[in-house]
């Protein structure tokens, strides 16, 4: 189980900040800029690049169009004079528990007090950003001190001395170094003011009343974020902590520990993570674990429903084509298995396993077309293993003969065409006094069909591109590929087999072909990308197929029709068959100077968050709701 402390999420400085840009964004026809990093929070960041909000760390030519935006950690008086004075427009975004602590320096300072900062220190040496802002009220003339030690070290020559504290400090280390300061000054006047930020004890407060009653902890926030360094700190006295400031981290995490749905874990995060983030972490833990539960009981179930298709009375050579269809249908993601399974979970309410059937009949689908698929795209690999032309070729005496080729990709269309009859025998054996088998059926030759059109079109489009009559290379053709090919076979049509057989009506079967579609785009860019840029030992297959084949993706079509330059060039490499490991990557520079990979990445992402949008506002069960967002979360970070 998952569980969140009472109080988490941004303080009202960090949220004040990214209300700030959100609204400059959307009310102001200007550039907008930040003088340095806004937040100490990747996902914050990578947001502001996406609207084109850039951070920079210099103030010099800044042009009259431009607004720049300071961060909620403040900055010293120095930059207040620089931008008045060149007349630079900007907006002050700082906490107004730092602004307090600014009035309040300055104020001391030229009433001849010396100044002690309790403030971080940086690993390289700096000190944190707040601390550096607030000595920019006392002319830098502070004593910085962050540890009981340095108190020994402090030289002050003043009769009146001010004593305060970064806003995220360890409250109780920050009153015990205030504490020696005096014991160190008793002769002179030290005025302790404690301005520790109250959200940050309250958000510490109920992480470790949580942390109590919890297997692990889960901190997220920036890996240069002091306040949720000190959170992780807290929480990892009292039980096993981690603190990540990624999905992907936290996805590595989960695979590496054994988490299941009786583990009790505690999300929470530092000051600058909006709970919003923690809300995504959460539901991607929630997508997981549903997925690793039922992945293992379609992994277990798979090779029962295998065994049905083999026949002792069949001729030898059958048996065996059919032990080799059996050998490739098993070690699949099944992520549409599991798709199959949120939708009847979601529409039905009920827990029993009626779908189980009906999700190993569609990966028998899928890896039958996916045999197809390995003969078209001449694959040596597939999930890992050696695709079923390639077992052929390699039990013949001369597997580099033409005919021997020729027979290995026959027979494995032949076992392709079983396989995908085997699917609809298992369909048919197990629903068919089911009141729904018509229209079950019905929308899985739906599927079958569009899958196989975008598979034509994904076949023939490079050809007519390459050495056709067809020149022009639209983004709608591309789209259409990714609508029919994966879009329907990926997402739209598992998802919604589950829907019918929880005999869901029409009308939501529509509206969720309309929401998922987006996501099936989606994937299929993510899946482009990798297959460019992906690992092949971790995908299971080779990464210079889709270079070879001349393989038509949103990246190509980009080139083609915004940044022609680098066509020429990447022509020369792109549909090369034996292409080298120094030409695919040259192939990459040029998907990556050509701002392809970029546009594509965009496009990804905008479609992504569309369709997290859309479905965190459907009236449909919380649990399952979380759970198609964590999918969503999990479709973007995975690889491969």
């Amino acid at each position: 189980m998952i569980y969140i402390p009472k109080i988490y999420g941004t303080c009202n400085g960090a949220q004040n900040a990214i209300d700030t840009v959100n609204k400059l964004y959307e009310q102001k026809n200007k550039k907008i800029v930040v003088y340095k990093e806004l937040l100490h929070n990747q996902k914050v960041m990578e947001n502001l690049k996406r609207k084109n909000v850039e951070c920079i760390n210099n103030l010099e030519n800044i042009d009259k169009d431009t607004i720049v935006v300071i961060r909620s950690h403040g900055e010293g008086e120095d930059t207040y004079k620089y931008l008045n004075n060149n007349n630079i427009e900007y907006s002050d975004a700082t906490c107004k528990n730092v602004l307090k602590i600014h009035d309040i320096i300055k104020e001391k300072y030229y009433q001849n007090y010396d100044i002690i900062i309790i403030g971080k220190k940086e690993k390289n040496g700096d000190y944190h950003p707040e601390v550096s802002g607030s000595n920019g009220w006392c002319q830098n003339k502070a004593k910085i001190i962050d540890s009981l030690l340095d108190v020994d070290d402090l030289e002050i020559n003043k009769e009146n001395v001010l004593v305060i504290c970064q806003t995220t400090f360890n409250e109780q280390l920050a009153i015990s170094i205030a504490t020696k300061i005096k014991e160190k000054l008793k002769n002179k006047n030290v005025e302790f003011i404690n301005t520790i930020c109250n959200a940050q004890k309250l958000i510490q407060k109920y992480a470790v009343e949580l942390a109590k009653k919890m297997d692990y902890m889960i901190i997220i926030g920036g890996q240069n974020s002091s306040n949720t360094e000190e959170l992780y700190k807290l929480c990892a006295t009292i039980c096993p902590s981690i603190k990540i400031s990624t999905m992907d981290e936290l996805l590595d995490w989960l695979k590496k520990n054994k988490i299941n749905y009786n583990t009790k874990i505690g999300i929470t995060g530092g000051a600058s993570t909006p709970k919003s983030e923690i809300i995504d972490y959460k539901n991607l833990i929630e997508f997981y674990l549903f997925y690793c539960e039922e992945k293992n009981v379609f992994e277990q179930e798979i090779t029962n429903y295998n065994q049905k298709f083999l026949n002792s009375k069949d001729n030898s050579i059958v048996y065996d084509a059919i032990q080799k269809l059996i050998n490739v249908n098993q070690g699949g993601k099944y992520l549409r298995a599991t798709l199959i399974s949120l939708g009847y979970k979601l529409m039905s309410n009920k827990a029993d396993q009626s779908y189980l059937p009906l999700a190993l009949a569609y990966e028998t689908f899928q890896t039958s077309i996916l045999i197809h698929d390995d003969i078209i795209d001449e694959a040596d690999t597939r999930r890992g293993k050696d695709t079923i032309p390639t077992i052929y070729e390699k039990e013949f005496t001369n597997k580099n003969n033409k005919i021997g080729n020729h027979i290995a990709n026959s027979l494995g269309v032949c076992i392709g065409d079983l396989g995908f009859y085997f699917a609809n025998k298992i369909i048919l054996d197990n629903y068919q006094q089911n009141d729904n088998i018509c229209k079950i059926l019905t929308y899985y030759n739906d599927i079958v069909i569009n899958t196989i059109k975008g598979e034509i079109i994904d076949v023939k489009l490079p050809y007519d591109i390459q050495y056709g009559s067809k020149k022009d290379v639209t983004e709608d053709d591309i789209l259409e590929i990714y609508r029919l090919k994966t879009a329907w076979y990926t997402i739209i049509g598992p998802f919604n087999l589950g829907c019918l057989l929880a005999n869901t009506n029409d009308k939501e079967i529509q509206k969720f072909e309309t929401i998922l579609e987006k996501i099936g785009l989606a994937f299929q860019i993510k899946d482009d990308i990798i297959g460019i840029f992906g690992n092949a030992k971790y995908i299971g297959k080779s990464t210079n197929s889709d270079i070879s084949e001349f393989k038509q993706t949103i990246m190509y079509s980009y080139i083609h029709n915004h940044n022609q330059k680098f066509l020429t060039t990447l022509n020369k490499y792109y549909g090369k068959k034996n292409i080298t490991k120094v030409e695919i990557e040259k192939v990459k520079q040029i998907f990556i100077e050509s701002k392809a990979l970029e546009y594509a990445q965009n496009m990804m992402n905008q479609l992504f968050d569309d369709s997290i949008k859309t479905i965190e506002n459907l009236t449909i069960d919380d649990k399952y709701k979380n759970i198609l967002l964590g999918f969503i979360h999990y479709l973007k970070i995975r690889q491969k």
